[in-house]
């Protein structure tokens, strides 16, 4: 339950940076989100009937088997909260790429207008084919509708922005957190994992059963005991193995995404540059709308693969906050002072 807490104040510290109230958004997503409302209901049945179990619990055995189900509760309640803030940063960033998105395609619809206009005038002085004149109609035409369909699509994503969140979509900027605030040691991993947990569980209750052998028990009920404690050990051996593996592939992924984030924000950087430099000369006549249009949509492509690995980042980050047991609330918000204003920007 300590590392669900951690994952939201993760999360909180990320919506703080987004102009709006961290609070704000997330309490009130809790009073209309559905997967809230689950956690809710399998957090109180849950600890119902755990409770129940070590009332009704005759010995050792049966106290075992009562933490066991509850950390597979536990699992099921983790699963369910990580659901509910994996939504509020997927419709944030559904919003925004599809913002992006609607910028290029009616970028895209503007230089098809261009383009069908020369080829009309081109066409009317005999200097190129009536399919020529056709063709740039076909395009003028996709380009309408796909600029229809891009809307449909913002339109979608605002719509279930505020089912979910219960509130209006307002225009937020992204903070990108150093992930290494945030990393832990494998012991450390290892005493949180609620499968390694569960699976030295299993091996005491293969224990309990070899030390409460009946005095008459015959060599086979010994050997099933023994083989069967066996067994618990590998597997305890493999949920650690399995679990730090967990751990060093979302670090891994971690270290590769901000790397992949560094080099997309020099490319963004780049491309600002262009930009401002085609705008520079376009006020002076000497480049065409075009060259611009062009030139404004190779700056949203590079925005939005940066967009795209940030939500990938967030993800990542997130998952591991989730399996980890750390107070990283106050270092989190001391660390979130840089923003990446520029690789988040839509114009």
């Amino acid at each position: 339950m300590k590392k669900l807490i951690i994952f939201i104040a993760v999360l909180s510290a990320c919506l703080m940076m987004f102009g709006q109230s961290p609070k704000d958004i997330i309490d009130t997503a809790k009073q209309v989100n559905s997967n809230y409302r689950i956690f809710e209901l399998n957090v109180e049945k849950n600890q119902l009937n755990y409770d129940k179990a070590m009332i009704e619990a005759i010995n050792r055995k049966s106290e075992i088997a009562a933490e066991i189900s509850r950390l597979n509760g536990e699992n099921q309640t983790q699963g369910n909260l990580s659901s509910f803030y994996s939504e509020i940063l997927n419709h944030i960033f559904e919003v925004k790429m599809q913002e992006i998105n609607l910028s290029i395609s009616d970028i895209s619809l503007k230089i098809a207008e261009l383009d069908y206009q020369d080829s009309q005038n081109l066409f009317d002085k005999g200097l190129v084919s009536s399919n020529a004149l056709q063709n740039a109609s076909i395009t003028l035409r996709d380009a309408k509708t796909d600029l229809e369909q891009k809307q449909g699509d913002l339109e979608l994503a605002l719509k279930n922005y505020k089912e979910d969140l219960g509130m209006e979509w307002e225009p937020i900027d992204i903070f990108v957190p150093d992930y290494s605030q945030y990393l832990i040691t494998d012991n450390d991993w290892l005493d949180n994992s609620k499968t390694v947990q569960i699976s030295e569980h299993n091996m005491e209750m293969a224990e309990f059963d070899i030390d409460n052998l009946s005095l008459n028990a015959s060599n086979y009920d010994k050997k099933i005991a023994n083989i069967s404690l066996k067994q618990k050990e590998i597997d305890l051996s493999l949920a650690k193995e399995n679990t730090l593996n967990q751990k060093r592939e979302l670090e891994d992924s971690l270290y590769f995404l901000k790397k992949q984030m560094e080099t997309m924000k020099e490319r963004l950087s780049l491309s600002n540059d262009d930009l401002d430099d085609v705008k520079t000369r376009y006020e002076k006549g000497l480049v065409s709308d075009t060259q611009l249009f062009n030139q404004e949509k190779s700056y949203l492509s590079v925005l939005s693969q940066y967009n795209a690995t940030l939500k990938n980042y967030w993800t990542t980050l997130s998952n591991y906050a989730i399996n980890s047991d750390q107070n990283v609330e106050e270092v989190l918000r001391k660390n979130l002072e840089k923003v990446e204003s520029e690789a988040v920007k839509s114009e």
